[in-house]
């Protein structure tokens, strides 16, 4: 699908809130993954005018700036340098600082501080050593490494681990110069600008025009790539057994839906995986931990494109049962009657956090956002409440797969 509008200002009347908030989102249109790793760590770390901590702190006390941060966000395959800042309301200030605050995003954009014509040095080393360390740090865990190699299994054309993580000696290609010819092509290209709030929308769009955009309304292009579904589904389960270094052997059984295809089998996977663990069913904990006591830790997980994994701490005396036990709890939720008892929790949950977002301003903006990308017009809420429990037992049985094992023996089979 083909996203193609222009970038008129979208301006989103809400008396509701004391708060205001702009939102500029840079749509990237290729890019290296190395690259926009430690991008995100750089970008608008100071400016040309605020070239010091301090400078910054004074310009966000004076425009009453609440917040301001930024991101490199996916929605998929797609990618977005995103600038978001909270101010407050006229209302409830009795000043409008709309202006400040918009020449202050400018000024954080397009005016980066730079040293010798690129993005400092020292900062690019620092945010690729944090990096390195991160990494570092997520495998000498036995809980990360165990995490890591699971998802391996079951990843798809490196859509859960990034090639980086699996390859750090691709961040010796980024330099401070590299990764400023990146960002200065990313924001040559006209951004996606919204505000949100109690704002005066006729004034409030000609100064964004104005300031944000030059006065240059621009045809925004590119191809959607939002959703991405599993598509290797074995007819064999693929077994991945390893002695570790850890005291502690992990035990994880993944799944994977066949003919994954839109947001209602993203909400059956999330039923699921709440059938097995959650506040309001706890198979997995009952069945591993209070009726057997053979594990430290136990917990169902899944990903949107279509995955979900039980995984378990243990001695490694007890892989063999703690896989016994995984089957009779799959089983177990699949009773039509387990699944009428819990469902109706299930849906009044989402029933309420439905209504606590819409106290949330920031989420009434990114669900307007998500839309008018055309991301999602769905909401959890919506789609759970028409969902049967005949429909969840017909998805755990018809339509979730077993297709791999990942099982790291801990050093106490020594």
């Amino acid at each position: 699908m083909m996203f193609n509008r222009n970038n008129e200002p979208i301006i989103i009347k809400n008396d509701e809130f004391r708060k205001c908030i702009l939102f500029i989102s840079f749509p990237i249109y290729d890019y290296k993954e190395e690259e926009l790793k430690i991008l995100k760590d750089v970008i608008f770390d100071r400016s040309e005018k605020y070239d010091t901590k301090r400078k910054l702190a004074i310009a966000c006390i004076n425009n009453y700036c609440l917040s301001y941060r930024s991101k490199i966000s996916f929605i998929g395959n797609n990618a977005f340098l995103e600038f978001a800042l909270i101010y407050p309301s006229v209302a409830s200030l009795k000043k409008d600082v709309l202006q400040n605050n918009l020449l202050f995003a400018r000024e954080m954009i397009f005016n980066p501080y730079l040293e010798n014509g690129a993005f400092s040095e020292k900062l690019v080393r620092e945010s690729i050593e944090m990096y390195k360390e991160s990494v570092k740090n997520k495998l000498k865990r036995y809980d990360g490494y165990c995490q890591y190699k699971n998802d391996l299994l079951i990843d798809e054309n490196d859509y859960l681990v990034s090639k980086v993580f699996k390859d750090l000696s691709l961040l010796s290609n980024v330099t401070s110069e590299r990764l400023y010819n990146v960002y200065k092509k990313i924001i040559s290209g006209p951004p996606l600008t919204f505000l949100i709030g109690n704002v005066d929308e006729k004034k409030s769009k000609e100064l964004v025009k104005e300031i944000i955009l030059d006065n240059k309304i621009s045809n925004v292009k590119f191809e959607t790539d939002y959703n991405v579904y599993v598509k290797n589904i074995s007819n064999s389960v693929e077994v991945v057994r390893e002695n570790s270094e850890f005291s502690t052997s992990s035990v994880c059984c993944n799944y994977k839906v066949r003919d994954m295809c839109c947001y209602r089998d993203r909400v059956l996977l999330t039923i699921v995986k709440n059938l097995l663990s959650s506040n309001n069913s706890d198979v997995l904990f009952n069945y591993l931990r209070n009726d057997n006591d053979l594990v430290y830790r136990t917990n169902a997980y899944t990903y949107g494109f279509g995955t979900l994994s039980l995984i378990s701490f243990t001695g490694s005396k007890n892989i063999d049962m703690i896989f016994e036990l995984y089957e009779k709890a799959m089983n177990y939720i699949s009773d039509i009657n387990y699944i009428e008892s819990r469902l109706p929790l299930f849906t009044e949950k989402a029933r309420i956090d439905n209504e606590l977002d819409k106290e949330e301003l920031s989420t009434i903006l990114f669900d307007y956002v998500d839309k008018y990308l055309g991301y999602s017009n769905e909401k959890y809420y919506d789609v759970i409440k028409s969902i049967k429990p005949l429909e969840v037992k017909d998805f755990i049985d018809n339509r979730l797969v077993m297709v791999s094992k990942y099982i790291g023996v801990g050093k106490d089979y020594e």
